[in-house]
């Protein structure tokens, strides 16, 4: 496969929002199904996506998809899904959440947009005595909980990230004291983005670095476009940059590209990257030499991990919690890595383009 071919569908991906509402394979209540000794032979579980715009969001979808497929094929007890996606958008997902309650879920599996206005869905959700999911977003502390909570440890993602990229200067000879950070942060009324922006720093911190400016980007491309150069503008020895995903990168390549400063690893006046995810978008770029690292998030983990937590929330257990440690890819080891078939993007990639 060609990088150029990849890189162009991973963009119209980022470009794109997906309009998906209501898909599912049932529409309406059903009586509670239960099988010869009274135990039940099929939960339903309500899927409340935050948007499916990004190679990660697709690929966690797909994958949940496709382990519910395999369940259902090996298992007597079956699942079904019903889905919807908010476009990004917090009260379109309150009202989606409340329709699938109305359709009778056992359990609502929801990546909240916004980690504190998902309280008010929590509590309708327990009033109508189901069960919570928050899925790749820890909620805003202080608040009603969920269930159970799935998904990458993203503090961990930004820390190994960064640590790994500082190291990456201290042995090119820069000393810690000379290294600036600008910190790319999502959004910050989501907690995982907190979180992100909090191991990014705690990494900075300990390696004796500092951050010289933040980015809130609102997970927008062109936020980080717009407004990148004025802060490399006001901060001329900056020589860190972190987003905390890869899609994020694409601004910072733009405006790298635009003062001549998109230069590879070695080449004198190169600015180190640092980013999260390990998405087709990022191995590229470790690949062609630019991107210095990132913090490696196995998502069809995190997406069968959810499956399981959903079932076993749906039969009454009570199954806690699921965080995926991450691993820092860079140019020194992502080779290696290829050669053992390691990530999970290129089998994706191989799916869903056959």
């Amino acid at each position: 496969m060609q990088v150029k071919k990849r890189m162009k569908k991973i963009l119209s991906i980022v470009l794109t929002m997906a309009l998906l509402t209501g898909v599912g394979l049932t529409g309406c209540s059903q009586p509670e199904e239960k099988d010869a000794g009274g135990k039940k032979s099929e939960v339903t579980i309500g899927i409340a996506w935050p948007s499916l715009g990004t190679q990660a969001w697709s690929a966690m979808a797909d994958y949940l998809r496709w382990y519910v497929e395999d369940w259902n094929e090996q298992k007597d007890m079956q699942i079904k899904l019903i889905e919807t996606t908010a476009g990004d958008d917090a009260a379109a997902q309150e009202t989606q959440i409340r329709d699938l309650l109305n359709q009778d879920v056992d359990v609502v599996i929801s990546g909240a947009i916004d980690t504190t206005a998902i309280w008010s869905s929590i509590t309708e959700t327990h009033d109508a005595g189901k069960k919570f999911m928050s899925f790749c977003r820890r909620l805003t502390p202080g608040g009603p909980e969920a269930d159970s909570t799935v998904g990458p440890d993203t503090y961990d993602t930004a820390y190994v990230s960064v640590d790994a990229a500082i190291k990456k200067m201290a042995e090119d000879g820069i000393a810690a004291e000379d290294i600036q950070v600008i910190r790319v942060q999502g959004d910050l009324k989501d907690q995982n983005a907190m979180r992100y922006g909090e191991g990014c720093e705690a990494a900075v911190k300990d390696n004796g670095a500092k951050i010289v400016a933040d980015i809130e980007s609102n997970w927008s491309v062109e936020t980080v476009m717009n407004k990148l150069a004025p802060t490399l503008q006001a901060n001329e020895k900056a020589n860190l940059i972190f987003t905390p995903n890869e899609d994020l990168m694409l601004g910072v390549q733009s405006v790298l590209e635009g003062q001549g400063q998109w230069l590879k690893s070695g080449e004198e006046g190169h600015i180190y990257l640092a980013a999260a995810g390990g998405c087709e978008i990022g191995l590229e770029m470790i690949q062609s030499g630019y991107l210095d690292a990132t913090g490696y998030e196995d998502l069809k983990a995190v997406s069968e991990n959810a499956v399981e937590n959903a079932v076993k929330l749906a039969l009454d257990e009570e199954p806690g919690d699921y965080f995926v440690k991450s691993e820092a890819i860079t140019q020194e080891n992502i080779e290696s890595l290829l050669s053992e078939n390691y990530f999970w993007v290129y089998d994706y990639v191989e799916k869903t383009e056959k």
